[in-house]
């Protein structure tokens, strides 16, 4: 993907007065505090533990259950504290990308992980009651177009929001999005939409038809691009989601060998506070992630492997119904 850098995004503090619309995950009751992701770059401030691999933990216990290409490894600091999963899919013919949704209204994620037969499952895009408000293609074909707009404080935002796409290989890309007459375009920066300056519409020409993808969703905002922080979080017109806030987060990305990278971390509760979307990113630029975006997050961040769910949802009854998943469904083994 190259890169055209916008130079306001350099104010990582821009506070964004915009009016929520019930896409980011509910920030009441939550505690303002310092993102440790920029502390990195301001002084001596020791380096998170949370982005040490060294302390990211193999789960011995569930490799026996997974395809060889496939690893899980668990984090926990309990004077944070926070907890969190990492799964890391390298390409091989054992395993594939599944974008999936139910047909009509929310599944959980290990409703819908079950009956993919997956061995890996995350949650994917943002919903409303009535299904996915994120873009969605499914082998192949475009099932659902995520918003070219939104409205805030009273005025509409076009929007060209982050997605994690993969071919019939299986290979991982990210990219911004934009829909036109239900063909998705890959764009190589997000329209540049700025607090009370919404930006101009994209053209097709700004953009690319997003060629040969076979599995796609979307969610955002892009989190890591060239192998950098680059959090579009203003520009995708994302609020509370947050740049100083902590909450549960689901995120996905691929590293340079092409692994493809699965970040779920609790919060929200005493045993695991959360994170902050720069934090976030933080820990997958510790495993090398080259291109990284966040997925729906809070009461929706769900990891489901082997037939069980590993986290610990934040909603008080417990695992959610979502729109989307991201699945890692098993496949013969091509030696027999």
């Amino acid at each position: 993907m190259v890169l055209r850098l916008l130079p306001w995004l350099a104010a990582a503090s821009l506070a964004c007065p915009w009016t929520a619309t019930g896409e980011a995950p509910s920030a009441g009751g939550t505690r303002q505090v310092r993102d440790s992701a920029q502390d990195l770059t301001q002084g001596p401030t020791p380096r998170p533990t949370f982005t040490d691999p060294a302390l990211w933990v193999l789960r011995e216990d569930l490799q026996g259950k997974l395809p060889k290409a496939i690893t899980v490894r668990e984090f926990r600091d309990d004077a944070l504290p926070l907890r969190g999963w990492l799964v890391t899919a390298r390409p091989d013919e054992r395993w594939r990308p599944e974008a999936s949704q139910p047909e009509a209204g929310l599944r959980t994620t290990s409703v819908q992980a079950a009956a993919l037969g997956a061995v890996v499952a995350v949650n994917a895009g943002f919903f409303a009651s009535s299904g996915s408000v994120s873009t969605v293609v499914d082998e192949g074909e475009v099932v659902c177009c995520g918003p070219s707009a939104v409205n805030r404080g009273g005025r509409p935002y076009p929007v060209t929001r982050a997605a994690i796409g993969f071919d019939r290989e299986g290979r991982a890309d990210c990219a911004w999005t934009w829909c036109f007459d239900r063909v998705v375009y890959a764009l190589e920066a997000p329209v540049d939409n700025a607090p009370g300056k919404p930006a101009q519409a994209p053209t097709r020409d700004q953009g690319r038809v997003w060629e040969g993808v076979e599995e796609l969703l979307g969610a955002g905002p892009m989190l890591v691009a060239n192998g950098a922080l680059h959090n579009t979080e203003i520009a995708e017109c994302f609020q509370s989601l947050g740049s100083t806030s902590r909450h549960p987060r689901t995120a996905a990305g691929w590293a340079e060998d092409g692994a493809l990278l699965l970040l779920v971390l609790d919060g929200r509760s005493k045993t695991s506070r959360g994170a902050t979307l720069n934090e976030t990113a933080a820990i997958l630029l510790a495993h090398g992630a080259q291109e990284a975006l966040n997925l729906d997050g809070g009461g929706s961040t769900t990891l489901w492997v082997a037939g069980q769910v590993q986290n610990q949802p934040s909603d008080t009854a417990g695992e959610r119904p979502v729109a989307s998943i991201l699945a890692l469904v098993p496949q013969p083994d091509p030696g027999g």
